[in-house]
């Protein structure tokens, strides 16, 4: 457990570096880096700005990562990610697959990404923050097809799971791996042959809270049925959403909504581009100001979007129709605002 999905990335990666070293015939933990080529990490345009914070701390570096985009989305261009595999002529490589990405909440094909794993002795790294919870109902379990066969997942408990901030899990297949990258030896510390767990040797953290217990009450509660009703309920309320937004003659869906994010933006009708971004910026911070409802703004392709995210227990239908309502009134004063 770690304090969010970055710090699940963070441990997810390192595992994976300890990886990649022994495949040169070094112990990265010990040695550093210097001196060794390049780690090539490859993903889709989907990957979270945490990986390449991850990469940063790690000492692989931002530039290390390649991106492979069918378009301007960020989908995944897997003919070209198989290219760039073979290149390597064996060496090893990172790929990170991506399960719910945050603009629109599509995922990276991690069944193919598994595939080409195997085929080029990659280690497979999938980031699933939120998207991970997929797999509680059938209704979207597919989407997370392949994610079992990953050698790092991680997924982030102060989302879909609604514990409080500072919760993320990272499980990696082969946790000796871990005790790599993170043991530490003293005196004063039990021996790493311990039988009793020091999880201050499998992370970053040597001093840790007992953030354990607040997911342990709340899976107590609900159980996998609960949390399973929960995830449908959401996914019921996202398509409501989408439904009212396509109904709305001011709203314009940008997107699919595969799970739980729904991506549209305002658009009166008449307007270029670049008025409609500056019109939908105004509007998330007009939003925000007004306090109802709380929702982000973001780039989908070149478009300033908003993006809902229905992950929170308490939301209900009449929270869908008021927001909608709120958006296109706010909307219509930023139109009247800017025209003068």
């Amino acid at each position: 457990m770690t304090t969010g999905a970055t710090m699940a990335n963070f441990v997810g990666l390192a595992a994976a570096r300890e990886w990649w070293g022994e495949r040169h015939g070094l112990d990265v933990a010990e040695s550093g880096l210097s001196g060794m080529p390049s780690v090539p990490v490859f993903s889709s345009g989907h990957v979270h700005a945490a990986t390449l914070k991850c990469l940063a701390m790690l000492g692989i570096g931002r530039s290390s990562l390649r991106l492979f985009r069918r378009d301007d989305i960020g989908r995944l261009d897997t003919d070209a990610l198989a290219i760039a595999l073979r290149e390597l002529d064996g060496a090893p490589a990172i790929l990170v697959g991506n399960a719910g990405e945050v603009n629109a909440g599509e995922f990276d094909p991690l069944e193919e990404l598994a595939d080409l794993a195997d085929e080029y002795d990659a280690w497979l790294h999938v980031d699933g923050a939120f998207g991970l919870f997929a797999r509680l109902t059938p209704r979207t379990a597919h989407l997370a097809a392949g994610v079992e066969r990953a050698d790092s997942v991680t997924v982030d408990g102060h989302k879909w799971l609604n514990v409080p901030y500072d919760c993320g899990f990272s499980f990696v297949a082969e946790p000796e791996r871990l005790v790599k990258a993170f043991s530490y030896t003293g005196d004063y510390l039990p021996a790493l042959d311990d039988p009793h767990p020091n999880f201050g040797t499998i992370g970053p953290e040597s001093s840790r809270r007992a953030r354990a217990l607040a997911t342990w009450a709340t899976l107590r509660a609900y159980g996998r049925r609960g949390y399973r009703e929960m995830v449908e309920g959401h996914l019921d309320l996202a398509q409501k959403l989408a439904s009212l937004v396509d109904a709305a003659p001011d709203l314009e869906r940008l997107a699919d909504v595969p799970l739980n994010i729904v991506c549209f933006r305002f658009n009166p009708g008449g307007e270029p581009e670049e008025e409609l971004n500056r019109i939908n910026h105004r509007l998330g911070e007009a939003i925000l100001e007004d306090g109802r409802f709380y929702v982000g703004t973001t780039k989908y392709g070149s478009k300033t979007a908003l993006r809902p995210a229905l992950v929170n227990w308490r939301t209900r239908e009449s929270d869908v129709d008021g927001f909608v309502g709120v958006v296109r009134e706010l909307g219509a004063q930023v139109v009247a605002a800017e025209r003068g």
